[in-house]
């Protein structure tokens, strides 16, 4: 149970430091390359047998986990720009509404069967989704509020894929020690991190800053101990239990996060299709 608390904790913390970052004006690409480069050290550390580059490349993950690395950034990136424009709340229900994309891809690859309650949560959350995506403010213009509604959209299915890759690379993982895989994973997204921040050099004379170093080390910590925390839980619990549990007390903690700490207030909509997703969820979870 610890590590399913701690997994709920810092992935709260990964959505809040986020929200940081716009207000203590942090570099987006700087910090989310120092996060991974956070992330992967951490790996590293935590790696009981760490295995040469030509051993990893041996493995029957290897390839994927490359895509897996960069759609981790990627996602990244959107989950940052979201937590920032449409805040932290709505960004938490979409990416956890997004187990309707592994759900689906389950039962494409892998043939596996949905109960009336699991088709019935898919279509719930369809509708939460499409209830929850903000709209656009007083000062805003109609280009601006149709871009804040579209971030919620995107996380839901970059999530989601991300959510299947991962599921993919844990299928071909032949070692106990999983930090070596993870590690890895980072690894990759952090050379495309690097790639971000050059360019922002080459592009906008962009200089390192301590506090987007600063900022990014949290973040990976968080980020780091969240994914690691989810892997562990994933052999300890049923998946029946596990995901619903997991998902809700994100939301609902970020929930909480966002009003305490950022004073997010959420509209009657939004709040109807925060209850609709976390029923959907349920829903979903029971699988036969």
């Amino acid at each position: 149970m610890g590590y399913l608390i701690a997994a709920i904790l810092c992935s709260v913390g990964v959505f809040v430091a986020m929200r940081f970052f716009e207000r203590f004006h942090i570099d987006n690409h700087q910090a989310i390359a120092a996060n991974y480069a956070t992330a992967t050290t951490a790996g590293l550390l935590m790696c009981r047998q760490p295995l040469s580059l030509s051993e990893i490349a041996a493995t029957p993950w290897f390839g994927l986990s490359i895509l897996t690395g960069f759609w981790f950034i990627f996602t990244y990136l959107l989950l940052t720009r979201s937590a920032q424009e449409a805040g932290v709340t709505v960004t938490s229900l979409s990416s956890k509404l997004s187990v309707v994309i592994p759900t689906a891809m389950g039962l494409l690859l892998f043939h596996e069967h949905l109960n009336a309650a699991s088709s019935a949560g898919i279509a719930l959350a369809l509708v939460a989704l499409y209830l929850i995506v903000g709209k656009k403010g007083k000062n805003e213009n109609r280009t601006q509020g149709r871009w804040k509604a579209l971030f919620p959209i995107l996380i839901f299915f970059g999530t989601g894929i991300g959510d299947m890759l991962m599921k993919l690379t844990e299928q071909r993982n032949t070692m106990p020690d999983m930090n070596v895989m993870i590690a890895f994973i980072y690894f990759v997204a952090l050379l495309f991190g690097i790639v971000l921040v050059v360019n922002d050099r080459l592009t906008r004379g962009t200089k390192l800053a301590w506090k987007n170093m600063a900022g990014g080390f949290l973040l990976g910590l968080f980020n780091y101990f969240s994914t690691y925390c989810v892997y562990r839980c994933m052999r300890l619990f049923d998946n029946v239990f596990l995901f619903p549990v997991y998902n809700i007390g994100v939301v609902t903690f970020t929930a909480l996060a966002g009003l305490l700490l950022f004073k997010e207030k959420l509209t009657t909509k939004n709040l109807i299709g925060m209850a609709i997703a976390i029923i959907a969820v349920i829903l979903i979870a029971l699988k036969p």
